[in-house]
């Protein structure tokens, strides 16, 4: 996007997959033993025609055929909400024209619906100010990026305050996410097509009172530390649930060292001749 060529990075989301999962060992267990039960004529028919080998290759693919249709899902959710906030709403056939040019599953399609009006319903709740979205944000210091759904300013226990929002399309809202809040949260600027850097936020005009309750704009201040993170999970009932984290130093000390061992992975693997 116009940075120095010397300007190497590691996304957010490479690094956060780095941070333990051990709930995905008995998601994949979960997956395999369904789909084989699912698929079970299709499975002996395949190990009488194309033996052993060929029907437990496919059994160890399985547990990603149902994984990828809901990423598909997702996809469209976030591009309806991209749309939505550069001011053009979808309808419901352009949704389903990109569910169908996706190859996602037509049982999915309803609660797909369901999912984006449940998204816009959260907007339409929580009214937050929004700054970018789905804008690139980079940290020279410790050369990553990601891209955050929103960044903006939202109400948090009452008061408005500068926010990370990420919308989540997974099952639940696992606390790992911090780690790639944070990410999101302690970049150093926005990288634009055209080379320019800007703030995460823009500075906060200071209001100067003049007296008889006048004010008049006085210096920029310098804008505040994204502190919060919000998460918000559309589900296929049409309802949402929403949670927020605190992005302290010491999250980002665990995102720091799942960064760490991204780049490890790299050394090791520069050290063999």
């Amino acid at each position: 996007i116009g940075l120095p060529a010397e300007f190497e990075v590691v996304t957010v989301t490479s690094a956060t997959d780095n941070f333990p999962k051990p709930w995905l060992t008995g998601w994949a267990v979960k997956m395999t033993a369904e789909r084989a039960v699912d698929k079970y004529r299709r499975l002996g028919e395949m190990i009488e025609e194309d033996g052993e080998k060929e029907a437990l290759a496919w059994l160890k693919k399985a547990r990603y055929t149902a994984s990828g249709d809901k990423a598909d899902r997702g996809t469209v959710v976030h591009g309806a909400l991209e749309a939505y906030l550069h001011g053009e709403e979808l309808s419901k056939e352009q949704i389903d024209a990109e569910l169908k040019e996706r190859r996602v599953p037509r049982a999915l399609w309803r609660s797909t619906a369901a999912m984006v009006s449940a998204l816009f319903q959260f907007l339409e709740d929580e009214k937050p100010e929004i700054v970018w979205s789905e804008q690139t944000v980079f940290s020279r210091e410790h050369h990553y990026a990601g891209t955050p759904d929103i960044v903006g300013w939202m109400k948090i226990d009452g008061e408005r305050k500068p926010v990370i929002v990420d919308v989540k399309t997974s099952k639940d809202i696992y606390d790992d996410t911090a780690c790639q809040l944070i990410g999101y949260a302690r970049a150093e600027f926005a990288g634009m097509p055209d080379g320019a850097e800007l703030p995460l936020l823009p500075p906060i005009p200071e209001r100067i009172d003049v007296g008889w309750g006048e004010f008049v704009p006085g210096e920029l201040l310098v804008p505040q530390p994204i502190e919060h993170g919000v998460v918000v999970r559309p589900k296929a009932d049409g309802t949402y649930e929403s949670a927020v984290f605190d992005l302290t130093d010491d999250v980002f000390d665990v995102f720091l060292a799942c960064l760490k061992l991204t780049t490890a992975k790299a050394v090791v693997q520069r050290s063999r001749r």
